[in-house]
């Protein structure tokens, strides 16, 4: 799978966060395994995505928020 469909899937995954009263945050370990990738890979595609203002992550890229951008991003479909 390409990096940018795997960023459209880690935002599609973080959106569905935002039907709960209140959103959490979703762990890397939960993105890795929904994408069936593994958790290195994961942090890296998150730490790079949070360099984007996509996701908002905490400093080790363990758990991670979408952004406005990302929603935007994701309605959009952009893969940059």
């Amino acid at each position: 799978m390409s990096m940018g469909r795997q960023k459209i899937q880690v935002l599609h995954i973080l959106s569905q966060n935002l039907a709960n009263p209140e959103p959490q945050l979703v762990s890397s370990d939960e993105i890795a395994r929904r994408l069936r990738i593994s958790l290195p890979e994961t942090e890296l595609l998150l730490k790079v995505m949070n360099d984007q203002g996509v996701i908002e992550s905490n400093v080790d890229h363990r758990l991670s928020l979408i952004t406005r951008k990302g929603v935007e991003c994701l309605r959009q479909e952009c893969v940059n």
